[in-house]
């Protein structure tokens, strides 16, 4: 009988030159429209944090930083959460979503923020299980042709570690 190798899968910062892996985990992503954010700029931006889950290649990524819609002080936001459909179900969401918090939480945030379409079901339930509540702000999205009406959700971080 043999066993089957295990993938080791690592969490480490984002660089520029993983901008290509990133766009097209976005693109792989099921959903109303992944992001239009160019990510070589956003991996450069000031106080905004990208990392990624990988094993051969990236498969994950969560990026976070102060937000952007609300403005309120000690507020970050998770700007984006994605998990190529390969690799969903298997926990990987969920250690980047805590990566992410974790990053806020030494940022001195005092709560998380995210927007998710209303239609999505998986990503909300990882959510709901982590502590992060309905919060009463929607926003309407367009992106060329296509719209989405997106539900904020947020996290209290005063207690998170």
């Amino acid at each position: 009988m043999t066993k089957g190798l295990v993938k080791q899968v690592g969490i480490r910062r984002a660089l520029a030159a993983d901008a290509g892996a990133l766009n097209q985990i976005r693109s792989e992503t099921p959903g109303p429209f992944a992001p239009t954010r160019e990510l070589g700029r956003h991996l450069a931006e000031p106080a905004v944090y990208t990392y990624l889950a990988e094993d051969e290649v990236p498969f994950g990524f969560v990026t976070v930083g102060p937000d952007t819609d609300l403005e309120h002080v000690g507020l970050g936001e998770i700007r984006e959460w994605f998990v190529s459909t390969t690799y969903q179900q298997r926990g990987y969401g969920r250690k980047l979503l805590v990566h992410g918090l974790t990053v806020l939480k030494r940022r001195m945030c005092d709560a998380a923020l995210i927007w998710l379409p209303l239609e999505v079901t998986r990503p909300r339930d990882v959510l709901l299980q982590h502590g992060f509540k309905p919060y009463p702000a929607q926003r309407f999205v367009n992106v060329d042709e296509q719209s989405n009406t997106e539900q904020a959700y947020l996290k209290d971080l005063g207690d998170y570690f």
